[in-house]
């Protein structure tokens, strides 16, 4: 299987643990972004209702409900969604590979981030350095204490476990692999235009393009 096949609604409503009326209002609130979306033209056309949904929208749900049983606010994360879905998707090659990613989210307030680490210790440090490299002077303003920041870290194979222990329970078929490789979506590039038509997907978009990026600048180094 595939792992940009789309999955009924019915099936991915069970995966991701909601309604068919709450997927909608989360997505309405911009609480859930799928990743394969309908384009100006289509609605124009009047023809985006069709939902597409694949694995990797399953498993970003998972992480947002581990983060928010963890303390964090759904409505917050709303604010990062785009960050997040970049994220999770750019270390789901990782995650097939069996190697472990932690996804963090954190905030002072006044700012969101996103980011992943090997580990939490390792989350912890890299959330404390970005908002220290980028806290302004807070002396000159007065203000005595830097703000606290609420620190939310969830493990990506813990999420995977998660949403793999939901298909078996529902018998729903998900891929072996949740997410295809730079070759593989390149060579199916074609295909996949063919079977999302009129539809598409920023966010594959944005990270084939940091992809071959860093393919360049790996070329470029040897």
């Amino acid at each position: 299987m595939f792992p940009l096949t789309p999955i009924a609604p019915y099936d991915f409503d069970k995966l991701i643990s909601k309604s068919e009326y709450n997927r909608r209002q989360l997505k309405q609130r911009g609480q859930f972004a799928p990743l394969i979306t309908a384009t100006p033209e289509q609605r124009a056309d009047g023809l985006w209702r069709d939902q597409i949904f694949i694995a990797a929208d399953a498993l970003i749900m998972v992480v947002i409900d581990m983060l928010i049983s963890a303390g964090a606010k759904r409505a917050a994360i709303g604010h990062v969604m785009h960050d997040l879905q970049l994220e999770v998707i750019s270390h789901l090659n990782d995650l097939d590979g069996g190697k472990a990613v932690h996804i963090v989210f954190a905030q002072d307030g006044e700012r969101w981030l996103i980011l992943s680490a090997p580990n939490v210790l390792a989350a912890m440090a890299e959330t404390a350095a970005h908002f220290k490299a980028n806290c302004p002077d807070l002396a000159k303003f007065g203000i005595a204490e830097a703000p606290r920041i609420a620190f939310f870290c969830v493990g990506l194979h813990d999420a995977l476990t998660t949403l793999r222990a939901r298909a078996a329970e529902h018998d729903i078929e998900i891929p072996a692999r949740i997410w295809p490789t730079l070759e593989e979506l390149d060579a199916g590039a074609d295909l996949l235009a063919a079977a999302i038509a009129p539809r598409r997907s920023l966010v594959i978009e944005k990270w084939q393009a940091m992809r071959h990026l860093e393919a360049a600048k790996e070329g470029a180094l040897q």
